[in-house]
This record gives structure tokens, sequence and C-alpha cells, in this order.
């Protein structure tokens, strides 16, 4: 056998085993992945009893019973709170408006022989007619004003007041400073002490102020008025 023929014998053995290693390399691998994959436990989720599951899904909110300032839970719905009770407005007296309130138009005043703004009602009566508080308030005063007599002011809140004048001398019994009163509470009678109406026939002067200012009356009380006439007495 010539060198030539050894050689190309010796190359092929060569490759032979080194194909033969890598063989058993890749086996040895493979075999050792297969065995880890075989020995590794499977991800399984626990499981979970629904009736007593500590979970809470997103979409849920969790009950809250911690008592709120209220002393309520936080599922329960508190109760709902005292509608608030409007005010009730009355006639002062029964009778009708025989002098209109008047703040942009002059009228007659016969007692003072001139034309001025009236800043009231005056509501026609007979002497002794009892006068009714307007609307629930406290009074605040009781006095004789220098010109237009006896008189009451009721304190009803929020800067109402209203103002009886003209009134007798004498009033309904425990009407004073600090009195609570009603809608519809008598508090005196009318009278003929209002010098400055003297020669008006027996009527109530009214008057209602919001925060100190005179307004029309009739925007709170519905009272009919007589028919309108030249010569109707101012007050």
């Amino acid at each position: 056998m010539n060198e030539n023929i050894k050689n190309k014998l010796a190359n092929r053995s060569t490759y032979i085993v080194i194909a033969l290693l890598l063989i058993s390399v890749l086996t040895v691998t493979v075999l050792a992945i297969a065995t880890t994959v075989a020995n590794k436990e499977p991800d399984i989720p626990p499981v979970v009893d629904p009736g007593n599951s500590d979970i809470t899904p997103d979409n849920d909110k969790p009950t809250n019973t911690t008592p709120d300032d209220t002393g309520n839970n936080g599922d329960e719905v508190p109760p709902d709170k005292p509608s608030v009770q409007k005010p009730i407005y009355k006639a002062p007296c029964s009778g009708v408006i025989q002098k209109g309130y008047s703040e942009d138009i002059l009228v007659f005043s016969a007692t003072m022989n001139d034309h001025r703004i009236h800043l009231g009602i005056d509501i026609a009566g007979k002497l002794g007619d009892p006068v009714y508080s307007f609307s629930d308030g406290t009074v605040e005063k009781v006095f004789s004003d220098p010109f237009m007599g006896k008189t009451i002011i009721i304190d009803h809140g929020n800067g109402l007041k209203s103002h009886y004048m003209n009134l007798a001398d004498t009033i309904a019994d425990g009407i004073e400073a600090g009195k609570k009163v009603n809608a519809g509470t008598v508090i005196g009678a009318i009278g003929e002490t209002a010098i400055r109406e003297c020669a008006d026939s027996p009527h109530l002067h009214f008057e209602l102020r919001m925060n100190d200012k005179k307004i029309d009356p009739t925007t709170y009380i519905t009272i009919p008025s007589v028919s309108e006439k030249d010569d109707v007495l101012e007050g």
C-alpha cells in the first residue's frame, strides 16, 4: 500500500471519530433536556374555594363596614333629611286695601294736605278688629311712634321684618319683646293712634322691610283693593 492511500485512510478515520464524538455529545444533550422536562412539575394554579375567597374582583368594590361620622355604615343609605318647611304668610287683618304701596307716584294725604309717597299698605277695618302676625317670628319691639301711633315690629328672620302701625293702645296679652309668635297669632287691634293718618277711616298701616328697606307687602300676601279714586285718603 503506497503512502497516499495510507494518508487517505488515516484522514477518513479521523473524520469518522469526530463525527461519532459529535453524535455522542448531541445524544447526551438531548437526553439531559428530555430528563429535565420530564422531572419538572407543571405550574397548576391553586384551587380557591369560592365560598372562602379573600380575592375581590377588580370590578367589585369591597363592602365598607366602618361607621362614618353619622354612625351609618358605608353600605347603608342615610335617612332622608327632613324637608325645610316653607314660611306661611297671612293677611295681618281682614279688610281691603284702601291705600296701596306707592314708591314712585305721589298720592294725596288728607291729613297732611299734600302729595307724598306711601311705603306701606292701609287695610280698612273697624276699630277693635284683631290684627295678626303675618308670619312666624319674634316680637322685636312694642312702642308708641310719635307719628304712626302704637307700633309692633316682628322679626321673621333672613332680614324680613313686619311693622304694624296705628294700633289700639291695648295690645294682646303676652305680646312683648322676645315673644315667639306664629302666622295668625293675634298681636293687637286696629286703633286710631297715628296722628299722621288721623283724617283716614279706621285701618291698619302695614309695612314690610327687607334688610331695613321698605318693600311692597303685596309681594308676599294677596289682599283685595277698593276701587281707586282721586280722593282716596293717604295714611
